[in-house]
């Protein structure tokens, strides 16, 4: 069954406008703030509304969107930040969302909370200045969502979610230089939406990995949540130092804000492995040989939808490998 959609004038969504823009929000401490980070369609919609399940939390959404808020106009769509930058134009931008003092109709639309002392953030564009923002803002507890490349990108694609990967990659000269001017050439020559959606999902999710430490973020995993519930969500909130109790089993069965009419937990499929079916032969090699290029594939495999879990919390531990010197070829030439 699909949501119900609301007209402008039904009272419901009257009460909704009137709580996303009135609102008071009591704290301006930045350690209020509980931040959940991940890539777009990995289950941050889902799972902040798993967090937030008794509404006590003022909900901001994506309030680093560079085309949506002013604060964050001169950002990259996906800006990368050296862990050690103390520039006053990360600085002050970011300083005002996790105090609270944000205010824009595109990041509070979904906050329900009209009086709050604490806040949760969620971030789908953090991953490349995760480090720097644990560094430069102490105690501030974040989670870091990991979901299926394949399944993720597939979700991006049928989406049509379009992506320029020389706006975005390509023209961050700090990034090139840190990270990917091995690979310039391949990045520029990438094709097809998946193509470059892939080449996305593991940039973020490497340069995460590789400058986090243990301690920094608690590691979840959207395939984790769908297998063992109870495990998972123990577990974050252990860390963010949260009580649940047995009314969250209705947060997790209910669709996300962000849920489309033919996701899995919309028709009832098989949230975990429903990519499995759709995924081409080209496509299962591409992100193969990527997964393998990143040393992701300790982590996720295009023939199990399952990640390791343990080994991703191993890459928070131990020095950065080296990239290969050269990229993968693309499929498409």
């Amino acid at each position: 069954m699909t949501k119900e959609r609301k007209g402008k004038f039904h009272p419901e969504h009257i009460r909704n406008v009137m709580r996303r823009r009135y609102y008071l929000d009591l704290s301006s401490d930045y350690r209020d703030s509980l931040v959940l980070a991940g890539t777009g369609r990995s289950g941050t919609t889902w799972i902040s509304e798993v967090i937030n399940y008794r509404n006590e939390y003022r909900l901001m959404d994506e309030p680093d969107r560079n085309g949506r808020i002013e604060a964050f106009a001169h950002f990259n769509a996906i800006q990368y930040i050296r862990p050690d930058d103390d520039n006053p134009a990360y600085l002050e931008p970011l300083a005002l969302a996790l105090s609270g003092r944000l205010r824009n109709d595109w990041a509070d639309r979904f906050n329900t909370r009209i009086v709050s002392t604490k806040r949760l953030v969620k971030f789908i564009r953090a991953s490349l200045y995760l480090k720097w923002l644990v560094n430069h803002f102490p105690g501030l507890r974040v989670v870091l969502l990991m979901r299926h490349p394949c399944a993720v990108c597939l979700s991006q694609s049928r989406l049509d979610w379009e992506i320029d990967l020389h706006d975005i990659l390509l023209v961050q000269p700090q990034l090139m230089e840190d990270f990917l001017e091995p690979f310039r050439d391949q990045i520029a020559a990438a094709d097809t939406l998946f193509e470059k959606r892939l080449w996305m999902w593991c940039v973020e999710n490497y340069i995460a990995l590789a400058q986090l430490e243990p301690g920094d973020v608690h590691l979840a995993f959207y395939e984790s949540f769908c297998e063992e519930p109870t495990k998972e969500i123990e577990r974050m909130f252990n860390f963010y130092g949260k009580e649940w109790d047995a009314s969250i089993d209705e947060a997790m069965r209910k669709p996300s804000n962000s849920s489309k009419p033919d996701s899995a937990i919309v028709t009832g499929k098989n949230r975990v492995d429903s990519w499995m079916k759709h995924i081409t032969d080209d496509q299962r090699q591409l992100a193969r040989r990527m997964l393998r290029q990143f040393g992701l594939d300790a982590i996720y495999s295009v023939d199990s939808p399952l990640p390791d879990t343990e080994a991703a919390r191993a890459m928070l531990a131990r020095p950065p490998q080296p990239l290969p010197a050269k990229a993968v070829e693309s499929i498409s030439q």
